[in-house]
């Protein structure tokens, strides 16, 4: 019998913490700080060159459930076994944190093992949340639940109550790790730097898949189960494994409301005490680009598609559902035409023709993923920045519409969109943020078409905006227009060459996501005979998918 799984350990968004080449050197006194025990480091990437114990008074900052334990003068919980039981002797104290939740994910977890598959790089991870009604502990760890070697990663996220923030932490080299907090994520010395922060962008925590039906996790649309495991492989009967539980409780419970709390601290604290909005771009560009995206599919498993089966196409693709329906309210007149259902011929088609598979690196598995069409949609973090925004007003809807609009067929990796980003003020000052906000990025467009230039072509991001901006009734006028591009769709669902190039722009944005740090795993996502330097794709309001000839890809 195989225990593979136990061979696959991985370190996971791996910190530079250069701890291996201080151990070649010995005789330097960093080496025996940097591996001392019981010693909580600091390591943000992009501010510390060297990991540092942290001062006494550094560590009195750290007010979330980690951080008090470890400062608490006993020795650190160094494996998953050990951290749970370090929470569970909090019980009847003030930091006690009795309810647990147990979350499976691997991304080659619905595959059942047999001798032929045991060696397949499934990335099988537990997600942990500890609280009492919510969850302030969040803890990311490999299988080997019993392991303090760096192989097996354990990773904490505790949300810091009295500061507003989220700090992360890993186990290292035998000790742990302060990696920084979410106010790391959107500074500029350290956004995007090799820690947390290049997955943890905004500085919330992550769930790529936040919606049905959890592609990858185990949940009641496809659970992660024991056929996954060697017949010999001690999860079977590991107590963690046995009390999983569903991912959309990790959606509704942990996540979402955990990012929810962070981008309300945000736009509660935007203005300075002067009354000076600062920071604007690092709002607006959660607007203007995809800071990061969700991964969505059909609710459809493959295996069962048929030729005579109808697939219905997750509407996230076609456009931004979450702003334009929910936080702005443009419903079409006839909501029918947001049922975007091709045949599933067209499809099987499309999965032979591009040579549909899986592959971790080492070995192939025919077909697509568990669930359909697995694509990148508009992410929760940047679409709730957005909807609190509005309500906070620090924002009209009436921009947010304007902006939302500009190349609004293409929901993700719209360099249409981008564009807009460089002429966003750095700060507001005014009575009213909302139109002193507008006032200024209205005027610098405008600016930019009357220099002529690409600002001044017919077809530019800039005009469009501006046309935008100007639609009188914008609401019902935007609502018609997305209406119209919804029947365009619709008037493509059984065309095969329509189906074609929506398979290959999901494709396209699918390379665009495994450009990114947030790709961990090679079974994430599909692969096809597509090359990874075709051509890039967009939608136009057509319905139809095209190819874009001169393209670079923008900067988030």
């Amino acid at each position: 019998m195989s225990t593979t799984r136990e061979q696959q350990s991985f370190p996971t968004r791996n910190y530079p913490y250069e701890v291996a080449s201080l151990r070649a050197a010995p005789a330097d006194i960093a080496v025996a700080q940097a591996v001392e025990k019981n010693v909580l480091y600091r390591r943000v990437a992009g501010l510390d060159v060297m990991p540092r114990p942290m001062t006494a008074e550094e560590l009195l900052e750290l007010d979330d459930p980690l951080g008090r334990l470890l400062r608490s003068g006993k020795p650190f919980p160094l494996t998953l076994r050990a951290l749970l039981a370090a929470v569970d002797a909090l019980a009847g104290t003030s930091d006690a944190l009795p309810q647990q939740l147990v979350f499976l994910v691997a991304d080659g977890g619905y595959i059942p093992w047999t001798p032929e598959t045991d060696r397949l790089r499934r990335g099988f991870r537990f997600a942990i949340a500890r609280g009492a009604n919510d969850f302030p502990l969040l803890i990311s760890a490999s299988t080997l639940i019993e392991s303090d070697i760096d192989q097996a990663f354990l990773q904490i996220i505790g949300w810091d109550a009295t500061h507003g923030v989220f700090n992360f932490y890993e186990r290292r080299a035998g000790t742990f790790f302060w990696a920084g907090m979410s106010e790391h994520a959107l500074r500029d010395q350290t956004r995007g730097q090799k820690g947390p922060f290049d997955s943890h962008v905004n500085g919330a925590p992550v769930m790529k898949e936040l919606r049905p039906p959890w592609v990858n996790w185990h949940s009641t649309q496809a659970g992660i189960n024991a056929d996954a495991f060697a017949p010999d492989d001690s999860l079977r009967t590991e107590p963690l494994f046995l009390a999983r539980v569903s991912a959309e409780r990790l959606e509704r419970e942990v996540v979402r409301p955990g990012i929810a709390r962070w981008n309300q601290i945000r736009v509660a604290g935007a203005m300075a005490s002067d009354g000076t909005w600062e920071h604007v771009d690092w709002f607006m560009r959660q607007v203007v680009t995809e800071t990061t995206v969700n991964l969505v599919t059909a609710d459809l498993a493959s295996h069962i598609l048929t030729d005579e089966t109808p697939l219905g196409l997750p509407l996230s693709f076609f456009l931004n559902r979450d702003v334009l329906f929910d936080t702005l309210s443009l419903v079409p007149a006839n909501p029918d035409v947001a049922r975007i259902v091709i045949p599933g011929r067209l499809y099987r088609d499309c999965l032979r023709r591009y040579d549909v598979h899986r592959f971790d690196g080492e070995m192939r598995v025919e077909g697509d993923t568990h669930f359909a069409f697995l694509v990148p949609e508009a992410a929760f973090e940047d679409t709730n920045l957005i909807d609190q925004m509005v309500l906070k007003g620090l924002a009209s809807a009436r921009l947010i519409a304007a902006i939302s609009m500009t190349d609004f067929a293409n929901p993700v990796f719209s360099g249409r969109r981008a564009a807009l980003l460089k002429y966003m003020p750095a700060s507001v000052h005014a009575a009213d943020h909302a139109v002193e906000l507008e006032t200024r990025l209205v005027a610098a467009v405008e600016g930019a078409v009357a220099a002529g230039g690409e600002a001044a072509s017919a077809d530019s991001p800039e005009r469009e905006f501006l046309a935008n901006w100007a639609t009188a009734d914008f609401a019902n006028a935007f609502a018609a227009r997305i209406g119209d591009y919804l029947a365009a769709v619709q008037s493509g669902m059984a065309d095969p060459q329509v189906v074609d190039g929506w398979f290959r722009l999901a494709e396209y944005r699918r390379r665009r996501f495994r450009s990114r740090p947030l790709a961990e795993f090679r079974l994430t996502t599909p692969c096809t005979n597509i090359p990874e330097g075709a051509p890039a794709m967009r939608m136009t309001v057509a319905g139809r998918a095209e190819t874009i000839a001169s393209f670079q890809a923008p900067s988030a």
